[in-house]
């Protein structure tokens, strides 16, 4: 028996589709090892074993991962949070294993918060409208008069960024995420962006404004701060609680989905909405059902860093570490190199 075969069988499904995914992404991830690139057809098996097992090929993933990737220290004196204690990091882990997602009872302290909305008020970012393209040029997110539902910074000009260095390298948010996923993890999604109102629902979807579930790695978790005030009416982070487990077979597909559609699946009480004051923070497994609630009025403006257990998946560009970077942050970078393959150092491409 093939490898491929008690593969298939381990998580329930040995069809003829199933076995030609797996071998397509155990191809592709052969090819990953030796390129660092991702090919097209092994990030789409990935994401057709995700629904097709109903997350177990995932899992079964993840466990192979903790076996390779053991977990590393990390020093919490260091965190820009106060008083952070092996205990509270347990806590956390274990509420986003219950219910997919944790809100912090700490918040970003009050001075990154402000650095990093000077930070969005001065640098230039990607407008989502639709007619963007390659080609739409970047522009300084107006308050007072947006003009596109989603102004996206560039996550290699944001790492330019001392307060996001910080943030992004902090060992809380490093022991957390290797305490859910289990492994040493891999820092992988970093990006910040301001969001507006809009009614138009195709912009909605391009701007994460419907429920989805994310699958642009194996495993993974993300952790997202506000830092504008969020209420029901400014765009909070909708989470279907517990469906970051299975998943009703109806929803099971690669696709956005209405209200309506969830809360047929669903008790009421499961459907949170996740609101705050700036600097909350959420640690969030976004392979449950999530959305970004449509905004009604003001703007909001949120920071997000992932950790996962690889960079196979959707392929994204490196990010850039400047040559003056601190030294913390610098030696977090070069003490976990297989936590920070993402970011490429000084002279290296």
């Amino acid at each position: 028996m093939s490898k491929v075969t008690r593969w298939a069988k381990r998580v329930g499904h040995s069809t003829t589709e199933t076995l030609g995914d797996l071998r397509c992404f155990a191809s592709g991830y052969r090819e990953f090892k030796k390129s660092g690139m991702t090919p097209q057809g092994a990030y789409s098996s990935m994401r057709r074993l995700y629904r097709k097992t109903n997350g177990r090929f995932n899992d079964a993933m993840g466990s192979l991962c903790k076996a390779l990737h053991r977990k590393r220290s990390s020093d919490l004196s260091q965190s820009i949070f106060e008083n952070v204690s092996r205990d509270e990091v347990r806590r956390v882990a274990s509420s986003i294993r219950r219910d997919g997602f944790h809100v912090f009872d700490r918040k970003l302290p009050t001075r990154a918060c402000q650095k990093l909305l000077d930070f969005s008020l001065t640098h230039p970012a990607m407008p989502v409208t639709l007619e963007s393209s390659s080609t739409t040029e970047k522009t300084i997110f107006d308050r007072s008069n947006p003009q596109s539902i989603r102004h996206q910074f560039l996550a290699d000009e944001l790492f330019q960024n001392e307060t996001v260095q910080q943030v992004a390298t902090d060992p809380y948010f490093f022991s957390i995420a290797q305490d859910y996923l289990g492994f040493n993890p891999v820092f992988d999604i970093l990006a910040m962006w301001w969001s507006a109102p809009t009614c138009n629902q195709e912009l909605q979807s391009r701007a994460a404004q419907l429920y989805h579930f994310d699958m642009d790695r194996l495993k993974f978790v993300k952790f997202f701060v506000y830092l504008t005030d969020v209420d029901t009416h400014t765009g909070p982070h909708c989470y279907v609680r517990g469906s970051h487990k299975r998943k009703p077979a109806a929803l099971l597909r690669d696709d956005r989905l209405s209200d309506e559609e969830v809360r047929a699946h669903y008790l009421a009480d499961d459907l949170v909405e996740l609101t705050g004051q700036a600097g909350t923070m959420l640690a969030v497994d976004t392979r449950g059902f999530h959305k970004g609630k449509p905004l009604e009025r003001r703007d909001r403006l949120i920071f997000q860093v992932q950790f996962a257990d690889s960079l196979f998946g959707q392929n994204y560009p490196l990010i850039h570490v400047p040559t003056d970077i601190a030294t913390p942050m610098a030696e977090r970078i070069l003490s976990n190199r297989r936590c920070y393959a993402n970011l490429a150092l000084a002279g290296n491409k």
